[in-house]
């Protein structure tokens, strides 16, 4: 395909470098995806220094939020706020507020041949000066967050929690009903989405277009002989069943999903099976209580999951709140590991129970990790076939060429 002079503009509400979590790996794909299908990608996004770069062709441009939301966020009372809303990404949330970036970035808008808008949190601004500039635009919504929204304040308690999760779900459903709107083409990760995003707002179908997330099939693979020295370095014996969580602790879904691991499912598999480690994987502010516990690890973010997924004996995913593809549990299946998870944790997921993978309730999270534990050909077994349906269905090259297609029909 040749697109050496098709520019495209990219605007997210958060960096894809680490790429390691998940919305951070999606970005990441979607960009390299386009770099090596001849398209001219330049990335905007706020952060704490204003720099341009270059990140595997990518040309990286960063710049600070205005004065006005850093004193906010910088705050006491913000920072209240974020603590009693239960939200600990509240200021990436509101980035989309702020004109800055999109103003700093109106000369490219107008050099674009198409505007790319990664997340509703981003695209305020963004959309608005490509209305402007009579730009082509398309959405890649990563969650069907009026959805989301709507979860987090039905699990509300209190008073004012409530109160917050309710404005902050009156900010979503303008934001998304805008953002969706104003876009020539809509990306989601799932059918699921299009359906809750269609229903809610009246959107045509016909503006929807289904990229699930991908996976680097050939980088995301397991390797014993790493997995035996990450082992060794936690210290952790090779007799003892290891069963892995990945995930971005900075996301409400992920944290609530750790806090029952740590206060339901490992005490009763702890019960059952001594040795046994859990490993929770991925980004999280020390100032988030987590009680310690025995034979619970937390790595924070690291740059490379190779050594620690192929550590892992049972990877799991008890997930209560989200909405589109959980791009962990592509991660862990890729790695040819037998994953556990909740319906809303495979949702999107075109996988058959168990023999791609286990599907079940929370409850019984600890069953199936034990009934794992004491097969371990049903555990590779489980792996194999998880590892064919990723390179089947969703390896990067193969999803992130449909991508390219739709960007090369929309500037048509």
């Amino acid at each position: 395909m040749s697109n050496l002079a098709t520019n495209v503009c990219v605007f997210s509400h958060k960096t894809f470098i680490p790429p390691t979590s998940g919305h951070n790996v999606t970005v990441y794909n979607h960009l390299i995806g386009l770099k090596k299908e001849g398209f001219a990608v330049d990335f905007f996004v706020y952060s704490q220094e204003s720099s341009s770069t270059k990140f595997d062709g990518i040309n990286v441009h960063t710049t600070t939020p205005s004065k006005v939301l850093n004193l906010i966020f910088s705050s006491r009372f913000f920072n209240w706020i974020m603590k009693i809303g239960k939200s600990v990404e509240a200021n990436l949330v509101l980035s989309s507020l702020d004109p800055k970036l999109a103003s700093l970035s109106s000369k490219k808008i107008q050099d674009a041949d198409i505007v790319m808008v990664e997340h509703i949190w981003s695209s305020f601004f963004p959309i608005l000066y490509a209305r402007l500039s009579n730009k082509p635009l398309v959405l890649v919504d990563h969650n069907a967050e009026t959805v989301l929204s709507r979860q987090f304040l039905k699990k509300a308690t209190s008073p004012i929690t409530k109160l917050l999760l309710s404005l902050r779900l009156a900010y979503t459903l303008f934001l998304e009903k805008y953002a969706c709107e104003k876009s020539d083409i809509v990306v989601t990760l799932s059918q699921n989405d299009i359906f809750s995003i269609k229903t809610t707002f009246r959107i045509s179908e016909n503006k929807f277009k289904i990229i699930p997330p991908s996976i680097d099939a050939k980088k995301m693979k397991a390797d014993p002989s790493i997995g035996l020295k990450k082992r060794k370095k936690l210290g952790i014996p090779n007799d003892y069943l290891i069963v892995g969580f990945l995930g971005d602790l900075t996301t409400i879904p992920n944290l609530t999903a750790v806090k029952y691991i740590i206060n339901n499912i490992a005490p009763n598999v702890f019960a059952n099976l001594p040795k046994t480690v859990f490993l929770i994987i991925g980004r999280y502010k020390r100032t988030v209580p987590f009680q310690e516990k025995a034979n619970i690890i937390f790595t924070n973010e690291v740059s490379d999951l190779k050594p620690f997924l192929s550590a892992t004996d049972v990877c799991i995913a008890p997930l209560t709140l989200g909405s589109g593809v959980k791009l962990k549990v592509l991660t862990y299946m890729a790695f040819s590991k037998p994953v556990i998870s909740t319906p809303i944790g495979i949702e999107g997921i075109h996988a058959k129970n168990d023999e791609d993978v286990i599907i079940c309730s929370l409850e019984n999270f600890q069953n199936e990790i034990l009934r794992l534990a004491s097969d371990k050909r049903l555990r590779l077994k489980i792996g194999r076939k998880a590892r064919k349906l990723i390179e089947d269905n969703y390896d990067r090259e193969v999803v992130t060429r449909r991508l390219a297609m739709i960007m090369s029909e929309v500037k048509h």
